[in-house]
């Protein structure tokens, strides 16, 4: 959770925003800084937004990092996501996988999609912890239901099992398999046509209608939820 602010530096951060929106990016980035340093979170969150862009201050990746650093330990989940991603990828820090898992768990477990499936996908490939298919399982299928279309696509492809990969323990499913494939393809996944027609070969007529079944429920429920 964000740490309480006082009053004049959220009056403070809302000027900066203005500035933003006027595209008065230094002008924005030397107000966000003031208040960044007196601990305002979401301050310091978009201060290292500015210095990875460059807008209205000294483009500065290792100054982005110190930033979302900040924000991070206030329990800003924007900036634990994008930490993991600075770390998993080497930018403004030597890449550290293990460094990289830890703040996309963290921001996994406030609910943040793009972490969630990150995580999964580490978990997935072993990089930053061991691999565990369950692990990785449990993290896509929560991005997965948050709308995420490679998480959705990711989560179809552990559904197949062994056929996935071979040391993929996660209980062989086609008819789970087929509804997810089904919901990336509705999403914009241009490649689930060839998972449909991978799971579609081990199902009965009757298991098909199941699948799509479930995958129409759940895009409908979704959209619903949307409007």
């Amino acid at each position: 959770m964000v740490a309480l602010i006082h009053p004049d530096l959220a009056e403070n951060f809302e000027e900066g925003m203005k500035f933003v929106a006027k595209k008065d990016y230094t002008r924005a980035a030397e107000l966000f800084k003031k208040i960044a340093e007196q601990g305002h979170a979401e301050a310091q969150f978009y201060l290292g937004l500015m210095c990875e862009g460059g807008q209205g201050i000294t483009k500065d990746e290792q100054q982005a990092v110190s930033w979302w650093t900040k924000a991070a330990e206030q329990g800003h989940v924007l900036a634990q996501n994008n930490l993991g991603l600075m770390y998993e990828q080497g930018r403004g820090v030597t890449q550290d996988y293990q460094k990289a898992a830890t703040w996309f768990q963290i921001a996994a477990e406030q609910g943040d999609a793009e972490a969630q499936y990150t995580l999964g996908f580490m978990y997935a490939n072993g990089e930053g912890v061991p691999r565990d298919y369950q692990q990785a399982m449990f993290w896509l299928s929560k991005a997965a239901e948050q709308g995420d279309v490679a998480a959705q696509f990711k989560v179809a492809k552990l559904n197949l099992g062994s056929i996935y990969s071979p040391d993929n323990d996660v209980k062989q499913d086609f008819i789970e398999a087929y509804k997810w494939f089904r919901i990336a393809g509705v999403d914009g996944d241009e490649n689930a046509k060839d998972g449909l027609e991978i799971a579609e070969s081990y199902l009965t007529p009757s298991a098909i209608e199941e699948a799509q079944r479930r995958a129409d429920e759940w895009i409908a429920i979704k959209s619903n939820t949307c409007l």
